[in-house]
């Protein structure tokens, strides 16, 4: 099981059109056994990604060419035993709560590939 996050910077995009966004990738994620967390705060968004390798991994790369944000930014991504959100699909979280759970995540299994950066930086 893979488990990606990474963080991207929104293009004009309203609560509003988020809301239809996530509306539709919690039906697609969930026909790929994806699940994970979403934080968006207005510019920012922050998405933890779990599930199969392959799809997930295949998820990202669509992601990375997606127009609506730009600037994303691979956090962590590394092999899991389990998922953490398992029977939650796609769930949206504040981002504060989706930090610690991400940090939580790097801690157990680290930051996996070497081009993945610490999440978030170090807190002291």
């Amino acid at each position: 099981m893979r488990h990606i996050s990474y963080t991207s910077m929104a293009n004009e995009l309203t609560q509003d059109e988020f809301s239809g966004i996530l509306a539709h990738a919690r039906q697609a994620n969930e026909e790929r056994q994806i699940c994970g967390a979403i934080a968006f705060d207005g510019r920012m968004i922050t998405q933890i990604l779990q599930g199969p390798a392959t799809e997930v991994d295949e998820l990202y790369l669509r992601i990375q060419s997606d127009r609506r944000h730009t600037g994303v930014v691979l956090q962590s991504r590394a092999d899991i035993d389990a998922s953490q959100f398992e029977g939650f699909g796609l769930t949206r979280m504040t981002p504060s709560d989706l930090f610690m759970i991400a940090m939580t995540i790097e801690e157990r299994y680290g930051a996996g590939d070497s081009s993945a950066v610490p999440l978030f930086g170090r807190v002291s």
